[in-house]
């Protein structure tokens, strides 16, 4: 299958599956929305039925009462009078009133009146059976809980008929009694009423008694049909609270089906969108990739055919299939430079060297040396028979030579006599044979130069500034040079000749040079490595020399070379203890002391015991270099490791892991008890102050335990876990503080929600709330405080303490005010446009801004951005930051004020600095922290005169206060009382979105409690 035909493939799939997934979920999420629609506009319907229902019961229980309390009402039901009937009870009121049923019953007996008034017929006529039972029961029920009993209205169906009825005692016109009986109305609702209700002729409404109680009021919805059709069934009690009426609507599911028509056109649309997006697709890898892999191929292709050019290839573009070509090309180059170097090896060769086919035996190749023995150019002897260049001479002269060397005669001018060697091997995949042809002339001529090498080299070892000594089989001195006798301190050969090379070495060396050799012992020619030993000479002097052993060939004999290498032992001891230690204190490095946790750590694993881990920072040392300089620091910092060293135990490995962090590994401490009084002797040991020049120090410690293999299991995760325990024993002021997995998870808190926090900048989930802020002469609405909110996808909203802290920690706190100083400003702008007098924004920031020097810029292009005037703007700041770094930040928040900007100052009364800096820095607003608010009562004259102090102060430094956390409308009367200007809070609203921000309003009061 090509490449093409895959990549097709792949598509296709790739394209159905996502054509599939994407149906699937369109399918659910249309059917379970579209259904829940179906179901809310049934439930809505059925909603609609009943409250007109308890309408029509209500306004027939209003008509009932009416009549009950005339007093000719009263009289009748004694006397009868016909009179009353002939006026009131008549076809006419039954025709007006929509009433069905009229009955006055007394206390006993029979009723005095009553009268069934047929709607379809206009005429007086007998009740139906049904009907008249109903009313027996409820006389019955009415007579038993005795006279003046009243009942609640309520429904019966009588003939499929859904009736209204109601019931009251008959009393005088002012509601005094006795009672004499009772006036019972029934009102018939018509048949054709439901579907007029609902305006639409496709609901059927169908009403219906059941024996078993039911629940009032409960609303059931089902589907049939396959969902095309849907029924809902509501429930009301009759008049007596034991048969239950149900109420069925019945249509077709219209939201449904238009759902199931959406999710058939959205089928059509997504395999439309995916079949295009695969076309797409396909085009444009044919272009980019599929192309140009076929043009490169077609490019390359030719190079695998023998005796073909190597041709380089275009890359085209500036990616990896440019990068390919260019990779390609180079390998190409490599082919030429080989096949050049190996021409000109062949060429240069002193041996004359025939190529020849191994089926024909033609010469295929030749170089210069072998034209110039036979006498003849390459291009005469290509393509010849290679035989007849050669005749070999008889067996008795073979002898000597190797099996595939032969001796014989080379046709040239003149005839040589030669050594032929012969070698079969394959060439672009076809046998060839290599014939090399070697001069006996040249060679006797090599050996004459053999035997002057070998003078050369023994000269060379007499006088060679090198050690070198010669060993004879059994490794005694044969012969030496000059430099060995000065090395081994002697002062005439005959000290050393006879001496076995034992004699010079430590025993460990010997072992070490027995095994040596006898590792080398089949070695033909050299020792590629070299042996360290210590070597000692006559005069008791040791030096440490590296040994360098050649086997002479065809012997057991041995030259040995030796270079000095003392010096340079030296030199590598104090590298190493330059990399292995602490340069200021002498103490293991973290290098050192991280591979003797390692070495431990597997011992302890080995042995199955446990190991401690104390890691230990100073506290307050970052003071101490501030005040007394970084000299007297590093002073403390060796005076702290010697008293570390005095008071541990020699089996313990302290080390400084840099700064004033130090951390001990504790190898022998078997149980709890035993590691607390080691904790507390090392407490114990700095209660002592350090006397620096003419101060004394007191230096506490905080010191984080983790323990092995309880806590971690690798040496990383257990220093990690120690350094948790540290800072929380740091964070808490106690002395020593042990690892748990809590601190563990909590660390692991941080860092998710470090990361959500980065993905949250990355694809902005953050939200901007409003607070109005409140002018308490009048409510005016003067401006609005700015709340960022996280939108988290998982969370959902998160407040400001949740994730403002993590943010502060690492730094992500600045982009996260620029994100909401710049979605502020471009709020203010737009609605100031369309406002008389314009809203002022505050913003928080954050102390991080001081600490680069670019706050004034960051507004002041923000505001250029958003349109917003600088005068709208106010940045808010706590006092606790700002008293972190005043002197950093004063001059910052004087160029924002030169700027129009204002500045306030938020949380006031929570520091603990002085009011004296009220005079040093450039403060618009001062904000009184809500805990003052919170506990704001009458009762409390203290609370009150405090606030009331922030509010004086704020009057005579010429600073608006703003109260935050107003809750309560007696706070804003005492805040009132008090002269406090502007306050914010849930009285007035909590934070909102900016869509349901009132900014159009100048007034804006308190909502009502």
């Amino acid at each position: 299958m090509g490449i093409r035909l895959k990549t097709i493939l792949s598509i296709f799939i790739a394209v159905a599956i996502s054509t599939g997934l994407f149906y699937r979920v369109a399918d659910h999420a249309i059917n379970t929305r579209f259904t829940a629609l179906e179901e809310q506009q049934a439930r809505s319907r059925m909603h609609t039925v009943l409250r007109f229902l308890e309408s029509g019961r209500d306004g027939l229980q209003l008509l009932t009462n009416d009549w009950s309390l005339w007093n000719d009402a009263y009289s009748f039901i004694n006397d009868g009078n016909p009179t009353f009937i002939e006026s009131n009870l008549v076809e006419e009121t039954f025709a007006d009133t929509g009433l069905a049923y009229i009955g006055f019953f007394p206390q006993k007996g029979n009723a005095v009146w009553q009268g069934y008034y047929d709607h379809s017929t206009e005429t007086m006529a007998l009740p139906p059976n049904d009907f008249s039972r109903t009313l027996d029961r409820l006389v019955q029920s009415l007579r038993v809980r005795g006279a003046g009993a009243e009942t609640q209205p309520g429904y019966f169906v009588s003939q499929g008929t859904f009736h209204f009825i109601a019931a009251s005692p008959i009393l005088k016109s002012d509601g005094s009694g006795p009672a004499r009986g009772w006036l019972i109305m029934v009102q018939q609702l018509e048949k054709s009423f439901f579907n007029e209700l609902l305006a639409q002729s496709s609901i059927k409404v169908t009403v219906a008694t059941r024996p078993a109680p039911g629940e009032p009021g409960a609303i059931l919805v089902h589907f049939t049909d396959n969902r095309k059709r849907y029924s809902c069934a509501g429930t009301v009690h009759d008049i007596l609270e034991h048969p239950t009426i149900e109420i069925t609507l019945t249509g077709p599911s219209e939201i449904y089906l238009a759902g199931r028509r959406l999710l058939t056109l959205t089928g059509f649309g997504i395999i439309l969108t995916g079949l295009l997006l695969g076309l797409l697709t396909y085009v444009l890898i044919q272009r980019t990739l599929l192309k140009r892999i076929m043009a490169l191929s077609s490019q390359v292709a030719p190079v695998s055919r023998p005796n073909a050019p190597v041709e380089n290839v275009l890359p085209r573009g500036n990616d990896e299939l440019s990068k390919l070509a260019v990779d390609i090309n180079g390998v190409f180059k490599r082919i030429i430079e080989e096949e050049c170097l190996n021409r000109s090896i062949l060429t240069s060769l002193n041996v004359g060297v025939l190529m020849i086919d191994g089926q024909s035996g033609k010469i295929l190749n030749t170089n210069t040396c072998m034209e110039e023995m036979v006498g003849k150019k390459a291009e005469a002897l290509v393509g010849q028979p290679a035989d007849p260049l050669f005749h070999p001479l008889p067996e008795d002269e073979q002898n000597q030579y190797a099996p595939h060397q032969e001796k014989g005669i080379l046709q040239g001018n003149p005839p040589r006599q030669v050594v032929r060697t012969k070698t079969a091997t394959r060439y672009h995949e076809s046998p060839i044979r290599i014939e090399t042809f070697t001069d006996i002339m040249a060679l006797e001529a090599a050996m004459e130069d053999a035997k002057r090498s070998e003078s050369h080299y023994r000269t060379l070892f007499k006088n060679s500034a090198t050690p070198s000594v010669l060993f004879c089989k059994n490794g005694n001195i044969a012969k030496l040079n000059s430099e060995f006798l000065r090395y081994a301190g002697a002062k005439a050969p005959k000290e050393l000749l006879g001496r076995h090379w034992s004699h010079f070495v430590d025993t460990e060396d010997e072992a070490k040079l027995q095994a040596y050799l006898a590792e080398k012992k089949n070695s033909v020619i050299s020792f590629d490595d070299n042996v360290e030993v210590k070597f000692h000479d006559l005069m008791g002097g040791i030096h440490t020399a590296k040994v360098h052993m050649t086997r002479l060939p065809g012997t057991e004999e041995h030259i040995v070379s030796m270079l000095d290498i003392t010096r340079q032992k030296k030199a590598e001891g104090m590298l190493r203890h330059q990399a292995f230690y602490d340069s200021l204190t002498g103490l293991a490095n973290r290098r050192l002391f991280m591979e003797t946790l390692d070495h431990s750590m597997n011992l302890a694993r080995r042995r199955q015991r446990s190991l401690t881990l104390l890691l230990i920072d100073l506290d307050g040392f970052k003071h101490v270099n501030d005040t007394l300089g970084h000299q007297s620091g590093d002073l403390l910092l060796t005076m702290v490791a010697k008293r570390f060293t005095d008071t541990l135990r020699k089996s313990d490995t302290i080390a400084r892991l840099g700064g004033d962090e130090f951390t001990i590994l504790v190898e022998e401490c078997y149980s709890a008890q035993e590691l607390v009084l080691l904790l507390q002797r090392i407490q114990g040991a700095f209660e002592p102050p350090f006397e620096i020049g003419m101060t004394q120090l007191h230096i506490t410690l905080s010191i984080g335990v983790a323990r092995f293999p309880d806590d971690a299991t690798d040496g990383e995760t257990l220093i990690r876990n120690a350094d948790l325990a540290m800072y929380r024993a740091k964070k808490t002021g106690n002395a020593y503080n042990f690892f748990t997995h809590r601190l563990d998870k909590e660390a692991r808190l941080r860092f998710e929600m470090e990361q959500d926090l980065r993905k949250a900048m990355d694809e902005t989930q953050f939200a901007l709330y409003l607070q109005p802020r409140i002018g308490l002469e009048g409510n005016q609405l003067l401006g609005m405080e700015g709340l960022i909110r996280w939108c988290h996808p998982v969370k959902g909203i998160c407040s400001p303490s949740e994730f403002i802290p993590c943010a502060e920690m690492n730094g992500l706190i600045v982009p996260m005010d620029l994100w909401v100083l710049r979605t502020g400003c471009r709020l203010t702008a737009e609605w100031n446009e369309k406002r008389e007098t314009p809203l002022l924004i505050s913003l928080n920031i954050s102390a991080w801004h001081f600490r680069d020097n670019h706050l004034p810029e960051r507004v002041a292009r923000v505001l250029e951005e958003t349109g917003c005037a600088p005068q709208w703007l106010e940045l808010e700041i706590t006092e606790t930051a700002l008293m972190e770094n005043l002197a950093a930040a004063a001059p910052h928040l004087q160029k924002l004020r030169s700027m129009g900007v204002s500045i306030a100052l938020d949380d006031f009364g929570t520091g603990y600095s002085s009011l004296n800096y009220l005079r040093k820095i450039p403060v618009d607003t001062l904000k009184i922290d809500r805990s003052f608010i919170a506990t704001l009562t009458p009762e409390d004259p203290k609370g009150l005169f405090l606030v009331k102090t922030i509010v004086d102060l704020g009057k005579t430094f010429d600073i608006q206060v703003v109260a935050e956390g107003v809750e309560e409308p007696e706070q804003m009367r005492l805040l009132q009382s008090i002269g406090c200007p502007v306050a914010q809070g849930f009285l007035w609203s909590p934070p909102m979105a900016p869509a349901d921000f009132p900014h159009h309003l100048d007034v804006f009061p308190p909502e009502k409690k």
